[in-house]
């Protein structure tokens, strides 16, 4: 688990414990899982989260970006 915050430029879409987050880059999907090695880039299509009681939220977005440190993500779409 780690800490994942979605934001936009209007709202904090959703903050809290994730198992692992899916997005679409310019290279196809990835997948970012605790402990992930720091990582940005660019979101193009959707981002899904697996939140803490198991359930999926998808989010079909325009663009934006996403940035891990390893314990923490931040999506801003």
């Amino acid at each position: 688990m780690f800490e994942f915050t979605l934001i936009s430029n209007e709202a904090k879409i959703f903050s809290g414990q994730v198992e692992k987050v899916t997005i679409e880059t310019e290279r196809g999907p990835v997948e970012i899982l605790s402990q992930h090695q720091p990582y940005m880039s660019r979101i193009l299509k959707a981002i899904t989260y697996v939140k803490e009681d198991g359930t999926s939220e998808d989010n079909p977005i325009v663009e934006g970006f996403i940035y891990t440190n390893g314990t923490t993500c931040y999506a801003v779409v």
